[in-house]
């Protein structure tokens, strides 16, 4: 931290601390749904206006905030202080450009609905063992969304085609979420008409609106690309790199080669078969332990967290609590095979969720169910990376980092970065013993030197939404729905698929640099990593090489 010989902080930070509260309490206010979704429990029975205005006076903050703090010496900072000011810069850079440059609240109408039923959600995960205390709260946002919706299709222009589509998609997700909770909510209300009654004009909310947005004049089909000049920004302010986009490219097609390459090496150690057909077949044999998928889930869970602390590889957090759970019969369409929920970086109650979607549990067919249960193959590297110590560890360390400007930092080259990371250890050192683990970890890595490829193209123009589909089933093997599905999300989150191997191949940078030529041990090094929270390792590297202030 910068501060003077007596310890006191600077006035520059001291100037940097008030400029970023300001900023943050107006914000707040103008989305009130979002602050709920941090942890700040006095919003949680509001959701904010969605006209025009918000997100005017959102982009005037956003330029007021950006220009005080560039005004701020970055010399004035160190440490901690010097990686608030850099992430919050970030921050202001990446929201200028998905508001104000792009508009991405005209063009993608995913953004209004994902935020109207997500504000509900979000109160029923959180209230999920004590729903009668969130009613209230749940009924005064139901209240809300008819406007919400309609203030967002007056807002869209343009929209681009295949996030029309989504948005169609979302909306027809989200009213059947709605009638699953209302059964589970109506009959704890003691005004049971009027709560159906929120429902029914949520759910025909979300029906027009999916109507009014398809009416739109639509964009054009590639109008998601962020095109190169910003995709490079992002790429600076996101991952922390100043590479180029070809140079990137570059880089992702050589890992599709080397890893493609390692597989068929490893694929050797099985006979003659495919790497395809050696995972295929160690999917058909495998059986869950327990007496349940759930069951089996806890075991493994608590299997990878006692196996990374007996072996020393880091420091669990103190009275970390993490669930493992059954999805809820009116969530299932939400989740993946499993999931994790993180829980906000401002609530007081830091439980993680890992929740498991047994698809298979209602199933009477005996081979739909075994086909179902089969999905859920490789479940150890799954925890690894969902729950021990990946997600959760890493959330619930950055969800106490004494910067609470900190905690909100997202930057996905960290946080997947780290979980690749997490996989990988969990093969070398020997924790997951299967004899297919490595070729399964390969090919996912392969899976994710394919996004670095695609993120690329996609964004910069030069690659198609069906060519990328294409290229996601011709070198990872996926099937066209679940490629298709892969790509839906790509589109709308420029730079986070190519993190995910991009943030490993950083670590191990870091970790060569620290371990090898430094003698650090494992530990101390994974400790020293998570103590950062979600921000850039080079900006981690950096801030080490800055002195603390000698006046």
């Amino acid at each position: 931290m910068k501060r003077s010989k007596s310890g006191a902080k600077s006035q520059q930070v001291r100037d940097f601390e008030r400029l970023t509260r300001r900023f943050l309490d107006a914000s707040h206010e103008l989305f009130p749904h979002e602050a709920s979704e941090l942890g700040l429990g006095r919003y949680e029975d509001r959701l904010g206006p969605n006209g025009e205005a918000p997100y005017r006076r959102h982009i005037a903050l956003m330029e007021e905030a950006l220009a005080g703090t560039e005004q701020l010496p970055e010399a004035a900072f160190a440490g901690d202080d010097w990686l608030d000011r850099r992430g919050f810069i970030s921050m202001l850079r990446t929201g200028l450009l998905h508001e104000r440059d792009l508009r991405r609240w005209r063009t993608n109408p995913q953004g209004h609905c994902d935020a109207a039923v997500g504000s509900i959600f979000d109160l029923v995960i959180r209230y999920a063992g004590r729903l009668p205390a969130a009613l209230p709260k749940i009924e005064s946002r139901l209240a809300r969304i008819p406007d919400f919706l309609g203030e967002g299709a007056g807002l869209v222009r343009e929209p681009v085609p295949l996030w029309t589509k989504l948005a169609g998609k979302t909306c027809a997700g989200a009213a059947t979420f709605l009638t699953e909770a209302e059964r589970t909510l109506k009959p704890l209300s003691a005004k049971p008409e009027k709560t159906a009654a929120l429902f029914e004009g949520a759910r025909r909310a979300f029906a027009r609106y999916a109507e009014a947005v398809a009416e739109k004049p639509p964009g054009a089909a590639g109008g998601f690309a962020v095109g190169r000049q910003n995709l490079e920004l992002l790429v600076r302010e996101r991952l922390g790199m100043s590479r180029s986009l070809p140079e990137i490219e570059a880089t992702g097609w050589m890992l599709v080669g080397q890893l493609e390459a390692e597989i068929r090496r490893e694929a050797r150690n099985f006979g003659r078969k495919s790497a395809a057909a050696i995972l295929e077949e160690a999917a058909e044999k495998w059986e869950p332990k327990g007496p349940s998928l759930l069951a089996e889930y806890e075991r493994v869970t608590l299997h990878m967290r006692d196996a990374f602390a007996k072996k020393g590889l880091l420091t669990l957090p103190p009275g970390e609590r993490l669930r493992v759970l059954p999805v809820p019969d009116f969530l299932k369409h939400q989740f993946p095979t499993a999931a994790y929920r993180q829980p906000g970086p401002y609530s007081r109650d830091q439980t993680g969720i890992f929740w498991v979607n047994d698809l298979g549990a209602g199933m009477r067919d005996p081979e739909k169910r075994r086909a179902e249960t089969r999905q859920h193959y490789g479940m150890e590297l799954t925890c690894a990376h969902e729950a021990y110590p990946g997600h959760h560890v890493q959330f619930v360390i950055q969800n106490r980092h004494p910067s609470k400007l900190r905690r909100l930092f997202a930057h996905a080259i960290f946080y997947e970065g780290w979980t690749l990371w997490c996989e990988r250890m969990c093969v070398e050192e020997h924790i997951c013993r299967a004899p297919e683990v490595r070729l399964k970890q390969l090919h996912d890595a392969l899976w994710r030197a394919c996004r670095i490829v695609i993120d690329c193209g996609l964004q910069s123009g030069r690659l198609t939404y069906q060519g990328a589909v294409r290229l996601l089933m011709e070198r990872a093997g996926f099937t066209r729905a679940r490629a298709a599905g892969d790509v839906n999300w790509y589109t709308s989150a420029p730079t986070v698929p190519m993190s995910y191997l991009l943030g490993r191949l950083e670590l191990e940078r870091l970790h060569a640099r620290l371990t090898g030529q430094g003698g650090w041990t494992q530990r101390r090094f994974n400790d020293f990593i998570l103590s950062f929270g979600a921000i850039p390792w080079s900006w981690i590297w950096e801030a080490q090489l800055r002195p603390l202030a000698t006046n």
